[in-house]
C-alpha cells in the first residue's frame, strides 16, 4: 500500500472503455453540386463543351423565313431565308420581290441616279450621281460610282459585285471596302424593278432601308419618275422618304 492517491481518468475513459467519437452529421445535399458533378462524371449527360463543331452547328441553328399568312401575296418573296449560329427569336422577313430575269450584258453601261433614300454615305453627292457598270471575264460586276460635291469636288468610289441568284441574276452582293486585298462588307443590291428596254432601273435592298431610282436619261420625264416611285411603293418602301437627284447632264 502507498500513500499516492489513486490515478485520475482520463476525459473520454469510463469504467475503463474508451468514450467514443462523435461522428458529425453529413451536411444537406445542394441539388446544384449534384447537377455539376453528374455533368462532369456521366458521360451520357448532355455537357455543351463536349459537343462536336456539328452538333453545335444543328443546335444553335436558326431559320427565317416569311410568314405563314404571306403565301400568295406577290410582294412577299418566301424563299428568302437568313440562318444564324446564335440564338435569337424568330423573326419573319418581308422581302420584296425582285425581277424575274435580267440579261447582265443589256444592264452594264452607264446609270444616272434619279432619286435615292437619303443615306450618310452618300451625304456629300449633292449631284450628278453615276454608276457605270462592266461586266467581267470572270462573271464579276466591276462598278465605278462618281458624284459632284458641294464645293465642286468629285467624289468616286470603285466596287466589285458578284451575283447572288444565278437563276434571275437580279440579286447581287455588292463591296466598296478591302482589306488585306480581299473585299469585306458586301451589300445586298436587288434590281425589284426594270423597264422592258431596259430604260430605267429600280434598286433595293430587302430591308427597305437603301433604295435607287436609275435612269439611262439624266433628264427622264417628270410622269416617268412619279411612275416608278409609284412602283416601289408598291413594294413596301418609303416613296414619300426619296430625294431627287440633281442632273446637270444633257438629256440623250
Amino acid at each position: 500500500m502507498t500513500d499516492r492517491p489513486p490515478p485520475k481518468r482520463r476525459s473520454g475513459q469510463a469504467d475503463g472503455h474508451p468514450k467514443r467519437r462523435r461522428t458529425p452529421k453529413p451536411a444537406a445535399a445542394d441539388p446544384n453540386d449534384e447537377r455539376r458533378l453528374t455533368s462532369r462524371t456521366d458521360p451520357g449527360t448532355p455537357n455543351r463543351a463536349s459537343k462536336s463543331a456539328s452538333e453545335l452547328s444543328d443546335w444553335a441553328e436558326e431559320i427565317y423565313t416569311a410568314p405563314p399568312d404571306s403565301q400568295g401575296r406577290h410582294d412577299v418573296d418566301a424563299k428568302v431565308t437568313v440562318s444564324t449560329r446564335l440564338r435569337k427569336p424568330k423573326v419573319h422577313l418581308m422581302a420584296p420581290t425582285t425581277v424575274a430575269h435580267i440579261d447582265l450584258k443589256r444592264y452594264m453601261g452607264r446609270w444616272y441616279e434619279i432619286a435615292r433614300l437619303p443615306y450618310f454615305t452618300q451625304r456629300r453627292c449633292t449631284q450628278d450621281v453615276t454608276a457605270d457598270y462592266l461586266l467581267g471575264e470572270d462573271g464579276m460586276v466591276y462598278v465605278t460610282n462618281r458624284c459632284t460635291h458641294a464645293d465642286g469636288g468629285i467624289g468616286t468610289a470603285q466596287g466589285i459585285a458578284r451575283v447572288t441568284d444565278r437563276n434571275s441574276n437580279s440579286r447581287f452582293e455588292i463591296s466598296f471596302r478591302m482589306l488585306y486585298g480581299v473585299h469585306v462588307l458586301w451589300d445586298h443590291y436587288w434590281v425589284i424593278g426594270l423597264g422592258a428596254d431596259y430604260e430605267y432601273a429600280l434598286v433595293g435592298q430587302p430591308s427597305r432601308r437603301r433604295g435607287w431610282v436609275l435612269a439611262r436619261d439624266p433628264q427622264p420625264a417628270e410622269a416617268s419618275v412619279e411612275q416608278w416611285l409609284a412602283e416601289f411603293a408598291d413594294k413596301g418602301f418609303p416613296a414619300q422618304a426619296f430625294e431627287r437627284t440633281r442632273q446637270t447632264a444633257r438629256r440623250n
